[in-house]
């Protein structure tokens, strides 16, 4: 009678579940996993599917919300294809008549003082031994360029976006309470215009300051600091540091550095860090060798809009290439089509345990897109999106949870 009625229990028991959900019933452990994630979810949006299937989750996928940081991504993914992931961000320098020499930036996002000292040891290897004025350039970008969501802040976020910019435009200092200055990184020499920048600045201890007060102090900061490198390296500077007047094309090129990191390897530093300049240096660039330079917002924009419509993603407009705009809107779906395209470079994102992913956050935005990794199997594309008052990061957090645990039982 006991195995009897065990089976009939094996047999009643599926029966019994399945009205139990018809009904909503159903114990919580035991229902739909997706049900949890719409619920949770509310008037977000999450998707997720391998590339090119059926989605797994689907909730409320055509909605148009703001991205925050995930839009790297899409700046990423157009990078790549548009320049490669080879590619290599360029500086010119020229030798005038006089003995000048004019530097030309051409968007660089990672000219930092390492970078700055090579190029003076180059400079010297190659024959340079005195230069009268040191002339800047910064015709590749459209003058006084202003991305929207960027303010003229002092935070590191909204660093200024120039042609030739170095240290991503900040200054990392050592302010004491009577107003001494030390520079706070041993690779970066302390220069006039640094010390008088933190000293306005008010701030005190060790802190990182944006130099957007002008444009003109960013290019300005640039010849400083290769000036004091060249003396450094034996080359002596008797003039000023001064922006360039003349096309530089007029000159005769002396050399040309190339940067010492791939695109694909500084899109591996932007997301680890999720730099915002960095992001629109590369959003700019992208403009300019669509469209010729100098890079404006409209050409980057056009250029990301190109890039999107040949990945099948139609009606979406892009301010910008950080996710800082609140002006950008996309949707779960069609932020899925870009992860597909996304999907063989998933390796430059931030990856913990089965997860390769990029956050997006602002006050009242939560986001968060990338890649389940399965043991077997292909990767698993997914995005959450969350906009409102009040989010807090636990619940992404939580929506990510019940992604890994539906998608990898």
């Amino acid at each position: 009678m006991n195995k009897w009625v065990s089976s009939l229990c094996l047999l009643v028991l599926p029966f019994a579940l399945g009205m139990l959900f018809v009904m909503g019933l159903a114990p919580a452990a035991a229902r739909d996993w997706t049900e949890e994630v719409a619920r949770l979810a509310g008037q977000g949006a999450v998707m997720a599917s391998e590339a090119g299937g059926m989605p797994f989750v689907s909730h409320h996928p055509d909605t148009p919300l703001v991205p925050a940081s995930i839009l790297k991504i899409v700046t990423a993914s157009a990078a790549l294809e548009e320049l490669g992931p080879d590619y290599r961000f360029a500086t010119v320098f020229c030798l005038t008549p006089e003995g000048d020499l004019v530097v030309s930036g051409r968007g660089d996002p990672h000219l930092v003082s390492e970078e700055l000292a090579r190029i003076a040891q180059t400079l010297r290897s190659r024959g340079l031994r005195e230069v009268r004025h040191i002339l800047l350039d910064n015709r590749y970008f459209s003058p006084d360029l202003v991305l929207h969501g960027t303010r003229r802040s002092l935070n590191p976020y909204d660093a200024y976006n120039g042609a030739l910019c170095v240290n991503f435009n900040t200054i990392y200092v050592q302010v004491d309470k009577t107003g001494n200055v030390r520079s706070a990184e041993p690779q970066t020499p302390l220069t006039d215009l640094a010390v008088r920048s933190a000293r306005e600045s008010g701030a005190t201890g060790k802190v990182r300051i944006n130099l957007s007060k002008s444009p003109a102090q960013c290019l300005l900061y640039a010849g400083e600091l290769l000036k004091v490198f060249l003396e450094q390296a034996g080359v002596s500077v008797s003039g000023e540091v001064k922006r360039a007047d003349q096309d530089p094309a007029l000159y005769q090129e002396f050399y040309v550095h190339r940067s010492g990191w791939t695109l694909a390897e500084l899109l591996e530093k932007m997301f680890q860090y999720s730099n915002n300049f960095m992001a629109n240096q590369i959003f700019l660039t992208l403009g300019a060798s669509r469209f010729g330079p100098p890079a404006t917002a409209e050409k980057a924009q056009n250029a990301l809009k190109a890039y999107l419509e040949n990945a099948g993603v139609k009606d979406l407009h892009v301010e910008e290439g950080s996710g800082l705009s609140r002006r950008t809107r996309i949707t779960a779906r069609q932020m899925m089509r870009v992860l597909d395209r996304f999907q063989p470079h998933r390796h430059l994102l931030s990856c913990e345990g089965q997860v390769c992913a990029k956050t997006g956050t602002l006050h009242d935005v939560r986001s968060l897109a990338g890649y389940l990794m399965p043991q077997q199997g292909e990767p698993v594309s997914f995005v959450i999106l969350l906009n409102g008052d009040g989010i807090g990061g636990r619940k992404r957090e939580r929506l990510l949870s019940l992604l890994e645990q539906g998608l990898t039982r």
